[in-house]
């Protein structure tokens, strides 16, 4: 018996897929959790160093032995001491990173939410969890995204369109919040027919009942009742947010930067009484020049060698990145 070494999966190879999101809420972890319960090992979600919580009983058989149960809130699988015989064929890499650091020939999930309801409800989140926070949702997307040289805004535009253009070199599927929503099971079906997994109804009905709302709710529940509750994740999100919830202030703020990539993943583009047609131009003119440069064989060639974090503190020296972003 013995630890899952770092980096290294112990009896896996490699990752065998990924699954793609940004890094806004997105819904994504109601699949890992589907998954942990069809007994397909999720190893470090999101990149978190969660490998030293396995223990190796046998061959493809673990025990998750971290006794605070650090991720219950978002993967409620992760049960202190619950044991898993895990399917030897499939390992999913859930990550948020850039299509730079993927293997392109790798089978993918692109996990993916209406852009307008991921930055308000990453808006909403924080103003429920930060008593600091109080800024407005217009000045929200304009605020920088964490260390990067972009606004929140900025950075789900590059995200959503450097993997369009990427996503023609790997067998994928996009999976979006709104469709799961409104039918999980057919969601789920879809996704373990994408991937060739085979498991049975009872299966299904077991992975879906574990990882429904419901369920994230009570374990949040349970935590704020014993005052281990620190930050609340889960709002019971809804499809389609933004068109009740909006302001027209909150409408104008984005215009239509997004319209191409809603185009793209099926949403429905903003109608032009919420918008003038020069709002936000420059955000969406900066990103496009930033696409292209990044897409360059020459800067694809690098990106591909180093982190996308040290990518982008490298190019942030770049005075053509900078260039037009973060207004």
């Amino acid at each position: 018996m013995g630890k899952v070494p770092s980096i290294c999966i112990e009896d896996y190879a490699d990752f065998t897929f990924d699954v793609v999101s940004p890094e806004l809420p997105c819904g994504v972890a109601w699949l890992a959790n589907c998954f942990l319960e069809l007994n397909i090992p999720v190893w470090r979600p999101w990149d978190l160093e969660i490998d030293n919580d396995w223990n190796r009983l046998a061959p493809f058989h673990y025990q998750y032995t971290d006794s605070q149960e650090p991720s219950k809130q978002t993967l409620p699988a992760l049960q202190y001491l619950r044991e898993f015989q895990f399917n030897p064929d499939y390992a999913p890499y859930f990550r948020h990173q850039w299509p730079i650091s993927c293997k392109p020939k790798r089978r993918l999930i692109f996990f993916v939410r209406d852009p307008r309801d991921a930055l308000f409800s990453y808006w909403r989140r924080t103003l429920h969890n930060e008593t600091k926070f109080s800024l407005s949702f217009e000045n929200f997307v304009h605020s920088r995204y964490f260390h990067h040289p972009f606004s929140f805004r900025e950075y789900l535009l590059l995200f959503l369109q450097l993997w369009k253009n990427h996503m023609s070199e790997s067998d994928h599927l996009i999976v979006r919040f709104e469709d799961y929503r409104n039918n999980a099971r057919q969601t789920l079906i879809r996704v373990l027919n994408f991937l060739d997994i085979e498991a049975e109804e009872d299966q299904v009905d077991r992975a879906l009942f574990c990882s429904d709302f419901s369920e994230i709710k009570r374990v949040e529940d349970q935590m704020e009742k014993n005052a281990q509750l620190k930050h609340r994740f889960n709002y019971a999100g809804t499809a389609f947010e933004y068109e009740k919830s909006y302001t027209p202030a909150m409408h104008e703020c984005l215009g239509a930067d997004f319209d191409d990539a809603c185009k793209w993943l099926g949403y429905s583009n903003y109608a032009d009484a919420y918008y003038q047609s020069h709002t936000n131009s420059v955000c969406k003119r900066s990103v496009d020049a930033l696409v292209s440069l990044i897409d360059s064989p020459m800067e694809r060639k690098r990106a591909y060698q180093q982190s996308h974090e040290a990518f982008f503190e490298q190019l942030n020296s770049d005075p053509l990145f900078n260039k037009g972003l973060h207004k």
